[in-house]
């Protein structure tokens, strides 16, 4: 076996090594702790945190926000959906990782028209 196979199987032996986790959760199913919801994970700290509940505030987004440096529970939730730093947005199923604007809109936009279309259901099987 040539030295230059070596070091890459050596080389992507450690990238799995150290990022097992991530590389675990990425295959596995994402739980939905949010339960069809909004749920923010969060730090009191955090400039970015302050600009998602900004965003959700002036979209009028009703969620539910967990603190993860004072709940054992919130940070077993984040470090299941491979947080690696804050914030981290659970949308109905949907992880948004990190403050990025565009992507948070879209899945809020996504979400909000599920929720319509699951409100107009019901009302349609009525008239039928």
């Amino acid at each position: 076996m040539s030295s230059r196979l070596k070091f890459l199987i050596i080389g992507a032996g450690i990238l799995l090594a150290m990022e097992w986790r991530a590389w675990w959760y990425t295959l596995t199913p994402t739980p939905d702790y949010s339960h069809g919801k909004v749920l923010l994970y969060a730090t009191d700290w955090c400039p970015y945190c302050e600009k998602t509940r900004a965003l959700l505030q002036q979209r009028q987004i009703s969620y539910q926000e967990v603190n993860i440096e004072r709940s054992a529970e919130a940070q077993a939730q984040y470090q299941r959906l491979a947080g690696k730093g804050v914030p981290v947005l659970l949308i109905a199923g949907e992880v948004v990782r990190g403050y990025n604007e565009q992507r948070i809109s879209a899945a809020l936009d996504q979400w909000q028209a599920r929720q319509a279309q699951t409100m107009l259901q019901p009302n349609m099987m009525k008239e039928k």
